[in-house]
C-alpha cells in the first residue's frame, strides 16, 4: 500500500525489483491488479500504466470470499449455494441408505460454507437456500424425485443427544464462527 505520489510509486517497483534480484522471484505484472481509491479515472489509469498492471474494480474475490466497499447481497453466496449443489452430481443418491445421506450431508455438504462464514454473517435468505440444498439431499438423495420429509429441520439440526441427527446448523456455526 502506497500513499499514490508518483515518487513512492518508483520507490515500490524499486524495492520489488531489488526483490527480484535478491530471492530470484519474479513478480508478474501482467498478471497483477492495481486498485486505487480516490481521484479522476484517468489519474488511476495513469498509476496503473506506472506499475505496468490492470487496474482492478470492486467487487472482486480473494481466495474465494468476496470483497466489496458496498453491502454483500444475495447473489454473493450464489457460488457457494452452487458448489454445494455440484457436489451432489457425483452422487447417487438413489444407492445410499439414509444413514449414508446424514454422513454425507454432515461431512461434505456442511463443510464447504464453513470458509466463508468465518468471514461474513450471511443473510437468512442464503441461511435457508443452504438448508435447502442439505435437506433435500438428506431426504429425497441426489435425484429429482420429491419424497416427504420425516422430521422438520429445526429437529434434524438438533444434537443427537437432544433428539436429533447431530446435523451442523449453518446459523448456529455461522453466529459460532463470527464470534470466534
Amino acid at each position: 500500500m502506497v500513499d499514490g505520489s508518483d515518487q513512492s510509486i518508483r520507490n515500490l517497483k524499486l524495492i520489488l525489483y531489488c526483490f527480484e534480484w535478491l530471492t530470484g522471484l519474479r513478480i508478474n505484472f501482467h498478471k497483477s491488479e492495481v486498485f486505487v481509491f480516490g481521484g479522476s479515472q484517468l489519474e488511476k489509469e495513469r498509476k496503473a500504466n506506472m506499475l505496468n498492471c490492470a487496474l482492478g474494480s470492486l467487487p472482486l474475490k480473494y481466495l474465494g470470499i468476496p470483497i466489496s466497499d458496498t453491502h454483500l447481497g444475495m447473489g454473493a453466496s450464489s457460488p457457494i449455494i452452487q458448489k454445494m449443489i455440484n457436489k451432489l452430481d457425483p452422487w447417487n443418491g438413489k444407492h445410499i441408505t439414509s444413514g449414508g445421506r446424514q454422513i454425507l450431508t454432515n461431512s461434505c455438504l456442511s463443510s464447504i460454507p464453513i470458509y466463508c462464514m468465518g468471514f461474513y454473517w450471511l443473510t437468512d435468505g442464503v441461511d435457508k437456500k443452504m438448508d435447502t440444498v442439505r435437506a433435500n439431499f438428506l431426504w429425497q438423495g441426489a435425484d429429482n424425485k420429491y419424497r416427504y420429509h420425516m422430521a422438520k429441520w429445526e429437529m434434524v439440526s438438533r444434537p443427537k443427544d437432544q433428539g436429533g441427527l447431530g446435523i451442523i446448523s449453518t446459523r448456529i456455526m455461522n453466529d459460532c464462527l463470527i464470534v470466534k
